[in-house]
């Protein structure tokens, strides 16, 4: 099995590889942090399956921000590359979002910043910070601006999620169907403090496209989060493992983190 070089990734005009897969995975964290139940002592083992979405709505309200490590190692090609990262998460409701990838040796591999409908990437081993729009963000990074496009989901609490039908429920889990942006996604939540153990997305010919497993659940303040994530686009022949510790609810977050600071004077290109 091949090392990735996360240093030739920003060559890679569709970035089809490494630091775009790892910052899908990224997004679906925050789709797994926001959208499980906060406290469990708020649960409602008698809830019916049509009202889990508001139900999350509810239970989420208070989550705003979130600080955190995440320990990355993903296989790329079908299990022929494999790629190890380390890096530090912030995200800040509604729309402010800013990860950083780190060398074994401390050193920035890349940082990727996105506020409202622009974005900002800097690897500083290139000296350019590549920015531009979310229409052109989608072009270069597809996969990651389609996994970014689930951040409403997160951000309203699954408002806009539409229940569909349940489609299994035994003493140990429930399984619904449900619409949004669009795609019929499949949840699997444990029934009695409605965890999100599991998402499924479809694709528009009815084939799985995408999974994702949340697990290593703790007892705490925090034990709604899981620590362990598993995630596998079986199209795009890659999977990833996430470990995140450290972690922190509703840290104190100001516009200043969510700017680029780059240590030398770095040209900047316009994403095209």
């Amino acid at each position: 099995m091949k090392q990735r070089n996360v240093f030739t990734l920003w060559r890679d005009p569709l970035n089809v590889l490494g630091l775009n897969s790892f910052l899908t995975v990224s997004l679906i964290v925050i789709i797994a942090l926001f959208a499980a139940c906060p406290d469990r002592s708020l649960a409602d083992p008698s809830i019916r399956p049509q009202d889990i979405p508001e139900a999350l709505a509810k239970k989420g309200k208070n989550v705003t921000a979130l600080k955190c490590v995440m320990n990355v190692t993903s296989t790329y090609d079908r299990g022929k590359h494999r790629q190890d990262i380390k890096g530090f998460l912030l995200y800040r409701r509604p729309n402010d979002f800013r990860f950083q990838g780190i060398a074994p040796a401390g050193n920035s591999l890349f940082e990727l910043v996105i506020k409202a409908d622009l974005f900002e990437l800097y690897i500083p081993t290139d000296g350019k910070i590549l920015k531009g729009g979310k229409e052109c963000f989608s072009r270069r990074f597809p996969d990651v601006a389609e996994i970014e496009g689930l951040i409403p989901m997160v951000l309203l609490q699954w408002k806009d999620v539409r229940f569909d039908r349940v489609l299994k429920r035994e003493a140990d889990k429930i399984v619904i169907r449900m619409s949004f942006g669009g795609r019929l996604w499949g949840a699997t939540l444990e029934p009695q403090n409605l965890l999100l153990t599991r998402l499924v997305r479809l694709s528009p010919d009815g084939d799985i496209d995408l999974t994702a497993d949340f697990g290593d659940f703790q007892s705490g303040a925090d034990g709604w989060l899981p620590r362990r994530f598993e995630i596998e686009s079986p199209p795009g022949g890659w999977k990833t493992l996430v470990r995140i510790n450290k972690v922190e609810s509703n840290p104190f977050l100001v516009e200043k983190n969510f700017k680029l600071e780059t240590t030398f004077s770095a040209k900047t290109e316009e994403c095209r």
